[in-house]
């Protein structure tokens, strides 16, 4: 009995491992069918446009929640309806400089390129579903509801960031995304979480602990200095920088703090390493509820995510040659 046990493991696993991402049936299902053929330049509004009027009110306020979550949604604050993040982090803390830094999910054009398909949930989503993906996700927490001042907020801040920008054409622009690590490199080796500690303890640990732990803030609903990357008071399993790929790419352009898409401080293998020591999982983070169910369809899941039942080393260090098409 041990023995067809064993073997219905080994098949699960040769017929997980023969699914592979397809980043060209991603790209077709994300065709909205509209081609701008104009020029778009990356453009951060100025502020002292902002109108004095409730607009205006409202812009502020979105910033006001990216910069400041803890001080008015987090687990800390001391409304207890209003304890919608589970988590002290900040919006800008994955969203860098208020969500206006290029290659650091930045929200210029957020507002233009809603809705669109996501494979994680094999949909279409709105913006709205994307921010409360990060509630409950990044910040560990629950849900805006699609009528708080604060949902209304923090989407007036994307759209006054994503003025000028034409409807369905921010994929244009080129700061949007992360700038992707080599991905040759990661086709043909795998994370190594050892060699991404020596990293950690060199560049990282300053300012984000020793132990991941981050450096706080004083005193209630403040948040930190700098964020922790493991333990109960950071992102949970079902966040994007959970992903070894996605956060090896954020890390590659924006950290050390002082680094830039063309001025990185650490190499592609580098932020590599230490992406998969991170999240390695020796390090405590909450788990998702009903993280299995992201990514139903195989041709689109992204290549560095769950698989149910598995939590492979392959999936989640790489090599990637194999599950990336």
């Amino acid at each position: 009995m041990r023995k067809l046990v064993s073997i219905t493991v080994l098949i699960a696993l040769a017929a997980t491992s023969l699914s592979a991402f397809d980043a060209k049936e991603l790209a077709k299902r994300q065709d909205t069918g509209f081609k701008y053929e104009g020029k778009l330049e990356y453009k951060i509004p100025d502020e002292s446009t902002i109108p004095n009027n409730k607009f205006g009110e409202m812009v502020k306020y979105g910033k006001e929640l990216v910069v400041n979550t803890p001080k008015y949604i987090g687990p800390e604050v001391s409304d207890e309806k209003m304890r919608f993040a589970g988590n002290n982090l900040t919006c800008q803390n994955c969203h860098l400089e208020a969500g206006t830094k290029p290659y650091a999910g930045t929200f210029v054009g957020t507002y233009a390129s809603f809705p669109q398909y996501g494979a994680r949930g094999d949909s279409i989503g709105t913006l709205a579903d994307r921010i409360n993906g990060c509630m409950t996700r990044s910040m560990n927490g629950k849900a805006l509801p699609l009528d708080s001042k604060e949902m209304k907020a923090i989407e007036t801040y994307m759209f006054w960031l994503s003025q000028g920008i034409p409807l369905g054409a921010a994929n244009k622009l080129q700061e949007r995304e992360l700038y992707k690590v080599d991905r040759k490199m990661i086709k043909q080796k795998a994370a190594d979480p050892i060699k991404g500690k020596v990293v950690y303890d060199t560049h990282c640990a300053s300012c984000h602990g020793t132990n991941g732990e981050g450096i706080k803030n004083e005193g209630l609903a403040t948040g930190y200095i700098n964020p922790p990357l493991w333990g109960q008071d950071s992102y949970n399993k079902g966040a994007g920088m959970y992903r070894t790929l996605k956060a090896a790419d954020f890390i590659r352009s924006n950290m050390p703090l002082g680094a830039s898409k063309d001025s990185p401080i650490l190499t592609d293998e580098e932020a590599y390493n230490v992406a998969a020591y991170m999240n390695d999982d020796s390090h405590f983070r909450p788990e998702k509820a009903n993280r299995d169910k992201d990514f139903p369809d195989e041709v689109v899941k992204a290549p560095d995510t769950y698989r149910e039942g598995i939590e492979s080393k392959e999936y989640k260090f790489g090599p990637y040659g194999k599950i990336i098409k």
